[in-house]
């Protein structure tokens, strides 16, 4: 009898050890710090959601081969949020309550209106490039930005069409998304500042015309355009300018100097356009050479700005990781609030009291497809 008692006890030890085990392998190896991963991987934004991923996992790759942080490797756990959101609701929940301490992505503004609350309520940091000023009145804690809001970069785009360029009556060319709206009504506000006139028409994603619009903008005798838009429509609005011969010059977001779109444009349709952005592979400071040989050391092309805006966003996870006095979701958060004088590809990124990242806007002008640098605008200071 007692044999087999001792028989049954075994047997019920074993298995409250195996349970054990799986709840622990569960909630990921002590040696692991599980970061995850928001990106869109398919649906109407799959290479920017591409070039997302592979910055992230090159930084992975080099922080995880110098040791990883505070001696511990990094697990991405990757999600594919399709650019919906939808879907960007799914992935976020999924990832929430998978064990991770901290989240980079989704990345447009209007799904990362979609998911601040779930962050905000399960009190994980997530970090974004989605640029929507919208996004900072929020008033999410746990919302870092890794990219200039456009609260900044449509300024410095308005400042940069009166001060630089001389433009004298603006057309503004806009998104209705959060994107562009949110740039517009930047732009708008520093033109009024400036006292210049302008004149703005908007349009919607997925639009296969911008005639009406554009045409608008000639009949008031604009003198610059200031382009506000994602990526399709960044190219549509420049063959379509060039198809009606409006000739002024053009500022644009962030897009235009992206592969993605230029591969989609021929160079006369953008031949001498200007741009705000954060990044281009041309520029030469020692840390973007260094980020390039090495993105194209892995994958055999360029980076643009997903690529390396992820890449940075990995990097400012991981110092704030390092910083933190235990790994957990609240004390990252309280890191990263804290990052400061933290030098990456896209500038030297220091947290303001909203969470942007601050580091730089480049002024660039477009020529044979190629982004010369003109002016660098260091941010905060």
């Amino acid at each position: 009898m007692k044999s087999k008692f001792k028989q049954i006890s075994s047997i019920v030890l074993i298995c409250i050890i195996l349970v054990l085990t799986a709840c622990s392998s569960n909630s990921g190896s002590t040696d692991e710090i599980q970061i995850g991963l928001s990106t869109a991987m398919t649906g109407n934004f799959p290479l920017a959601g591409e070039r997302t991923k592979q910055g992230v996992e090159l930084a992975v790759k080099e922080i995880n081969a110098n040791g990883g942080v505070n001696g511990k490797k990094i697990k991405l756990v990757i999600e594919d949020d399709q650019n919906t959101q939808t879907t960007a609701v799914n992935v976020v929940t999924k990832l929430v309550n998978s064990g991770v301490v901290a989240v980079i992505g989704p990345h447009t503004s209007g799904n990362v209106a979609a998911v601040s609350d779930i962050y905000k309520n399960a009190k994980i940091p997530f970090i974004t490039g989605g640029a929507s000023p919208k996004l900072t009145a929020l008033g999410n804690p746990y919302l870092f930005r890794a990219r200039p809001s456009d609260t900044i970069s449509g300024k410095v785009a308005a400042t940069y069409a009166v001060e630089t360029l001389g433009a004298k009556k603006v057309g503004i060319s806009f998104n209705n998304n959060d994107f562009g709206t949110g740039g517009r009504d930047v732009i708008k506000a520093t033109l009024e500042q400036l006292g210049i006139p302008y004149v703005e028409a908007g349009h919607n994603s997925g639009d296969k015309d911008l005639t009406g619009q554009l045409m608008q903008l000639k009949s008031a005798g604009v003198d610059l355009i200031i382009s506000w838009t994602d990526d399709a429509e960044v190219a549509l609005t420049s063959r379509q300018l060039y198809e009606l011969n409006i000739k002024v010059p053009v500022i644009a977001s962030a897009g235009v100097v992206m592969d993605q779109v230029l591969n989609l444009v021929e160079p006369e349709y953008v031949e001498n356009w200007y741009s705000v952005t954060d990044f281009v592979s041309s520029n030469s400071r020692q840390e973007v050479v260094d980020f390039v040989k090495n993105f194209n050391d892995e994958y055999g092309i360029d980076p643009e700005l997903y690529a390396s805006t992820y890449y940075s966003a990995m990097y400012v996870l991981a110092d704030a990781i390092e910083r933190a006095s235990e790994t957990t979701p609240e004390k990252i958060r309280e890191a990263l609030t804290k990052t400061s004088e933290l030098s990456l590809p896209e500038g030297v990124y220091t947290a303001d009291a909203n969470g942007d990242m601050l580091h730089e806007s480049i002024i660039v002008q477009i020529k044979s497809k190629k982004s010369v640098v003109l002016d660098i605008v260091r941010l905060g200071d």
